[in-house]
C-alpha cells in the first residue's frame, strides 16, 4: 500500500510540475509576443485539421517564408519607422492554403500590441470576402481567449481596447462608404475576385500616399488578360514588391480530397484554384498556347476591303444591362485564311443602363459602306428589330442559337483555332482575348456541343460571340461551299414571324415607333440576296 501511495504521489507531483512548467512557458511566450511577431505566430493556437494546434508545430514551408518576408515590415508599421525591406507583398496561393488565416495573424498581432495609433485597412470585392478575414480573426480570439483582453471586434472594425486609434477597418467594394482613408497597412484580399476595379485602385492610391506604408495583396491565381494579371506582372518586375507564389495544393490536402475536387470542378477552374495556373479566362474551351497564337499576327484594324478578300459581319446585341459587339471578318479562299478586319464594342450607358441601339445601327451601316459586306449575321433573340431596320441597306441573316447552329459554331470555332487559319488582333484593353478566355465547351444532351461564355464586369463575351457567329459561314466557304447560308444555319426562311407583344414591350421606347416603318419588300430583298450571293 505504501509503495502504491508513493508511486501515486510521484505521478501527481510530476503532473503538477509539468502543468506548472507549461504555465510558465505560456507566460514567457505571452510576455514575448508584444515585441516579436515571430514569437507570436510560433506559439499561437489555431484551428488545425485535428482540432486546436500550436501553429509553430505545424507551420508549412510556404507560410514560413511569407512570414519571414513580412516580419520586418510589420515591426516597422507598429513602430512608425521606415520600412527596412521592400514594402509591397504579393501572396498568391492555391485554394485552402491558409492565405486568409495568415493575413489574420499579421493583423491581429498589430492591433493587439500597438505602440502608437495606426490604421490597417482590408479591402475585399464584396461583403462575403470581407467577412472571411474577420472570421479568421474571430477564430484566433476563440482559441486564444487571453487576447480578448487587448482586442475587440465591433461590426467590421477590429480595435485595440486600450488604444482605440489603433484599429483595422474591413471594407468591401459593394458597400457604400468612404474608402479614402490613409492606411499604414493596406491588405487587398482576393484581388482576382474584385468586380469594381476602381475600388482597389483608389485604395492603392491612398496607400501610395503613406511614405512608410505597407501593402499586402493576397489572392488566388486569376485570369489572363485582366487587370489583376497586369498588377501581378508589375509586382514581379518591380523592386518594391516581394512576390511569393505557391502553385501547389497545400500539404494538408489528401489525394482523395483533390481527386474529389477535380471531379467536381471544370478543368480550368480546378487548375486555377488548386494548381495555381492562371486561366485564359473563365472558360476552358481553348488552350492558352492556341489563344496566344491567334493574336500573334502583325495585323490590325483596317478601314476598307483588301484585294482578294470577302467580308462578312457578326452582331451580338445586348440591350439592357449587357454589352454589344460587332465584328467584321475577311475570308481569303485561295490562302484558306480568316482574318479579323475590325470590331466595335458598346457598353450600357450610365444614365439609362442600356446600350445605345441607334449607335449600333449606325455603325452597322458604316461597316457595310466600308467593306461592302455580303452578309451580316445576328442572333435574332435581341436583334430582330435592328435587322428589320437595316434590311434596306445591309444584307441581314439570322443565326439563331438552335442546337444544330450552336454545334456548328462550336465546331467551326475549334477548327479555325486549332488549324491556325484564324488571325486576330486586339485592342488596348485586351477585350477579344479576354472574351475567348470565357468560353466553355458544354456537351448537350442531344449530342451536340455549345460554346458558352460566362458574364463578368466586361460583359458576356459579346465581341467574341459576334465573331463565332460568323465562323460557320467562313469555314463553310473555305471548304468549298457554294451557298452562303445553309438551311440550318439561317432560319430566315423558317422564321419570318413578327415580333410578339412581349418582345416589343422589352424594346427601348425610342425604337418601338419604328415598328410601323417595316416594309414588306425588305423580306423579299433579304431572301433574294441569300439565293445568289455565293455563286462564286
Amino acid at each position: 500500500m505504501t509503495r502504491t501511495k508513493g508511486a501515486k504521489d510521484i505521478r501527481q507531483r510530476d503532473r503538477l510540475a509539468t502543468k506548472q512548467a507549461a504555465v510558465e512557458i505560456e507566460e514567457q511566450w505571452r510576455a514575448g509576443c508584444p515585441g516579436s511577431f515571430e514569437v507570436f505566430y510560433s506559439g499561437i493556437v489555431i484551428r488545425g485539421a485535428n482540432g486546436p494546434e500550436v501553429f509553430g508545430t505545424i507551420i508549412a514551408e510556404h507560410q514560413k517564408v511569407c512570414f519571414e518576408d513580412i516580419t520586418p515590415a510589420l515591426h516597422a508599421v507598429r513602430d512608425g519607422v521606415p520600412i527596412p525591406v521592400a514594402p509591397r507583398f504579393w501572396w498568391e496561393r492555391t485554394k485552402k492554403a491558409s492565405k486568409d488565416a495568415d493575413v489574420a495573424l499579421c493583423l491581429l498581432w498589430l492591433v493587439a500590441f500597438p505602440v502608437r495609433p495606426f490604421l490597417a485597412q482590408v479591402g475585399a470585392g464584396d461583403k462575403e470576402q470581407a467577412a472571411i478575414v474577420k472570421s479568421r480573426i474571430e477564430d484566433l480570439l476563440y482559441y486564444n481567449p487571453w487576447l480578448t483582453e487587448f482586442v475587440e471586434i465591433v461590426k467590421f472594425e477590429v480595435r485595440n481596447k486600450k488604444n482605440p486609434l489603433a484599429k483595422i477597418v474591413i471594407e468591401s467594394a459593394d458597400v457604400q462608404g468612404a474608402h479614402g482613408a490613409i492606411p499604414d497597412l493596406l491588405v487587398l484580399n482576393e484581388l482576382t475576385h474584385v468586380q469594381k476595379w476602381e475600388f482597389v485602385e483608389n485604395m492603392m492610391a491612398n496607400a501610395d500616399g503613406v511614405p512608410n506604408g505597407v501593402v499586402l495583396v493576397a489572392t488566388n491565381a486569376g485570369y489572363l488578360g485582366t487587370k489583376p494579371e497586369v498588377w501581378r506582372n508589375n509586382a514581379i518586375d518591380s523592386d518594391l514588391w516581394q512576390v511569393r507564389v505557391f502553385a501547389h495544393p497545400a500539404p494538408w490536402h489528401s489525394k482523395a480530397f483533390l481527386d474529389d475536387a477535380r471531379r467536381r470542378e471544370l478543368p480550368a477552374r480546378y487548375r486555377r484554384l488548386w494548381r495555381g495556373i492562371w486561366a485564359t479566362g473563365k472558360g476552358d474551351a481553348f488552350k492558352p498556347a492556341n489563344i496566344r497564337r491567334l493574336f500573334s499576327y502583325d495585323i490590325g484594324p483596317i478601314d476598307g476591303p483588301e484585294p482578294g478578300w470577302i467580308y462578312i459581319g457578326g452582331l451580338d446585341l445586348g440591350v439592357s444591362h449587357d454589352h454589344s459587339g460587332l465584328v467584321i471578318i475577311g475570308i481569303h479562299i485561295e490562302t484558306g485564311t480568316i482574318k479579323l478586319a475590325r470590331f466595335w464594342a458598346w457598353e450600357p450607358e450610365e444614365e439609362t443602363g442600356e446600350v445605345d441601339l441607334i449607335a449600333v445601327k449606325d455603325t452597322c451601316g458604316t461597316a457595310m459602306d466600308m467593306f461592302g459586306l455580303v452578309g451580316l449575321y445576328y442572333d435574332p433573340s435581341q436583334a430582330k428589330l435592328m435587322a428589320q431596320m437595316l434590311m434596306t441597306s445591309v444584307p441581314m441573316y439570322e443565326m439563331s442559337f438552335t442546337p444544330k447552329n450552336c454545334t456548328a459554331m462550336a465546331e467551326a470555332t475549334i477548327q479555325a483555332v486549332n488549324n491556325g487559319i484564324l488571325q486576330l488582333f486586339d485592342d488596348e484593353t485586351g477585350r477579344l482575348r479576354r472574351d475567348f478566355g470565357k468560353f466553355n465547351i458544354v456537351e448537350k444532351p442531344h449530342g451536340g456541343a455549345k460554346l458558352e461564355a460566362t458574364s463578368d464586369e466586361y460583359g458576356h463575351a459579346d465581341v467574341g460571340t459576334a465573331l463565332i457567329i460568323t465562323l460557320p459561314i467562313a469555314v463553310a466557304m473555305l471548304d468549298g461551299g457554294m451557298i452562303m447560308v445553309p438551311d440550318e444555319i439561317t432560319n430566315a426562311d423558317d422564321d419570318d414571324t413578327d415580333l410578339t407583344a412581349e418582345e416589343i414591350e422589352e424594346m427601348p421606347a425610342e425604337l418601338r415607333d419604328i415598328m410601323d416603318a417595316e416594309d414588306e419588300d425588305n423580306e423579299d430583298n433579304r431572301h433574294g440576296r441569300a439565293k445568289d450571293i455565293w455563286d462564286f
